[in-house]
């Protein structure tokens, strides 16, 4: 079973993301700050990683610019979801290596899950 892991500080977020996906048939984990996320990102090492862009402790940059530079993860999908995007912090977070970049008010949770499917390459 693949495991995902939400970084999300809105919890009716991250429990409407982890029901949605969980009830898909994956392992679901949630991290509610960066610190925390980047701690279980290391640990766990999921399969794909959902990455709120605002978080408390780190951003989702730093988060994501983390797990870039570790060898080990740096070829796990990670997908940034936030409602807070500048055509500049797009290109951060394009250069950082993010896999997709979803605008949370436009996304649908099945539309999240179809996301995380396809991350994956349709894989449980």
């Amino acid at each position: 079973m693949k495991r995902i892991l939400i970084v999300e500080d809105n919890r009716m977020l991250s429990n409407l993301y982890r029901s949605t996906i969980a009830m898909a048939g994956f392992d679901v984990e949630v991290a509610a700050d960066g610190p925390s996320g980047l701690a279980a990102i290391r640990k766990t090492r999921p399969d794909l990683v959902l990455l709120d862009l605002m978080l408390p402790g780190m951003d989702g940059l730093q988060v994501l610019t983390a797990v870039r530079a570790e060898p080990d993860l740096a070829a796990v999908p990670v997908i940034v979801l936030s409602n807070s995007y500048t055509s500049e912090r797009m290109q951060e977070l394009w250069e950082a290596g993010a896999t997709q970049v979803l605008v949370k008010a436009s996304t649908s949770p099945k539309m999240v899950l179809d996301v995380v499917r396809n991350g994956l390459g349709g894989a449980k």
